[in-house]
């Protein structure tokens, strides 16, 4: 289990670090990255709406992962490999969303939009962060409330 956590704890730390990066690169260096900068109003549009609408349908998909019976049922089941399975999809969903997220962000000049998408999903990582506390929480059996 201790093997699994450090690889997630790897990966999450993994996942800051970029973000962390593109957004020092973006605010502190003067990195001038933004060539999407000129595109046109339709394409802007159709970019905010497929970064809203994946940013809402993965942020809470990823939060309740974890309680979808299959996968609740895998990680009863085979726990280290199915936490080191279904944690890893979990980062990876979280993190596609805020690097994707923050990148658009830079490359269309500071479009709102994605800086406030980017920020939503980092509140959302704090809840996924692999502690041991969590790793084991997540592999065992709740108990049953006393009736």
């Amino acid at each position: 289990m201790k093997e699994t956590r450090n690889i997630l704890a790897a990966l999450f730390a993994l996942i800051c670090a970029i973000a962390l990066a593109l957004y020092i690169g973006g605010e502190f260096m003067d990195m001038d990255i933004a060539v999407l900068s000129d595109v046109d109003d339709g394409t802007r549009f159709v970019l905010q709406t497929v970064a809203i609408l994946l940013s809402l349908a993965v942020v809470p998909l990823s939060l309740k992962l974890f309680s979808i019976q299959k996968v609740r049922d895998d990680l009863l089941e085979r726990k280290a490999a199915a936490l080191k399975k279904w944690g890893t999809l979990r980062l990876l969903m979280l993190g596609t969303v805020l690097v994707g997220n923050t990148l658009l962000y830079y490359l269309l000049a500071y479009e709102p939009a994605f800086g406030y998408l980017a920020i939503i999903t980092a509140l959302a990582l704090p809840f996924v962060m692999p502690t041991m506390r969590r790793c084991l929480a997540e592999t065992s059996q709740e108990p049953a409330d006393n009736e």
